[in-house]
């Protein structure tokens, strides 16, 4: 009996250390496992360009900070990981009890990172929404083609980055196109008015006169002279005379016999004032 009981202590101890050593092979292959992925996500494409992102591109830069931070200390972590020992069915328990939770560090890392990294990329895509909401807004009224804002404000909805990147670049090539047209046409409207200012007539850069202001007759004066008429004020830029001093019969040396006279001859000669709308002064000559 004695040799029974101590035969059927052995069997169960050795069960024991049997099921104790399977399950700390188990934990190491976890740990293992979780670490592979965790330095496996470190360098995938995912983490690299949430890496790259510069904090000028995103709406809140401290995203950028704390993924940084993030990643190297996941990168530092001690990537050692101890096996599983033999004999010892307390020293067993134990190492897969610790490699149960390394495996869980790792698999925590990793969603640590993910988290920090969807964080970057979606404060990118909030400030690529807010930029482009802006664009959609100043081009109003500015495109060639309303359809392209149709285009990015859908695109904007979907917060789909790459939609919307294609999207502000068609706003913005039709926005140029419709400027360039604009001052085509607006060079062709001054060229067009300069053209017709140039063809047009001379209409009054010299001095022609006018019908109505120049002088038109004679006055009679006493004496049987004559003066001229008043003249009529010009209204369209004409000439008008100044006004000339009223003529004064000219005193004739007397003739006849003895100082008297006969034939109804006065002794005075009838002289006129005589000229033209040209500015010079009048003469006096003989009213016949």
């Amino acid at each position: 009996m004695a040799a029974g009981g101590i035969g059927g202590y052995l069997w169960w101890s050795h069960r024991q250390l049997t099921e104790a050593s399977g399950e700390c092979s188990v934990a190491y292959d976890k740990a293992v496992k979780a670490q592979g992925k965790l330095t496996e996500y470190l360098k995938s494409d995912a983490v690299k360009a949430a890496i790259a992102v510069k904090g000028s591109e995103v709406r809140d830069a401290e995203t950028v900070a704390v993924l940084a931070s993030t990643v190297k200390t996941a990168s530092n972590t001690k990537t050692d990981i101890p096996g599983c020992p033999s004999g010892n069915l307390k020293g067993i328990r134990a190492a897969a009890a610790q490699l149960d939770k390394t495996a869980d560090v790792y698999a925590k890392t990793v969603s640590e990172v993910r988290g920090k990294a969807d964080a970057v990329n979606a404060s990118k895509t909030d400030k690529t929404v807010a930029d482009a909401t802006k664009v959609l807004d100043d081009s109003k009224g500015r495109v060639e083609d309303d359809k392209v804002r149709t285009a990015l404000e859908n695109a904007i909805k979907s917060r789909d980055g790459k939609a919307i990147s294609d999207a502000v670049k068609a706003v913005n090539d039709s926005i140029k196109a419709k400027s360039d047209a604009d001052a085509k046409a607006e060079a062709e409207k001054e060229g067009q008015a300069a053209e017709n200012t140039a063809q047009a007539p001379d209409n009054g850069s010299s001095y022609t006169g006018d019908t109505t202001g120049g002088h038109t007759g004679y006055a009679q004066s006493q004496g049987g002279g004559y003066t001229p008429a008043p003249q009529p004020t010009g209204n369209g830029g004409g000439y008008t005379p100044a006004p000339r001093p009223t003529p004064q019969p000219t005193p004739q040396p007397s003739q006849g016999n003895n100082g008297g006279g006969s034939g109804g001859d006065d002794g005075y000669e009838d002289i006129c004032w005589a000229g033209d709308t040209s500015g010079k002064p009048f003469v006096q000559v003989p009213c016949n």
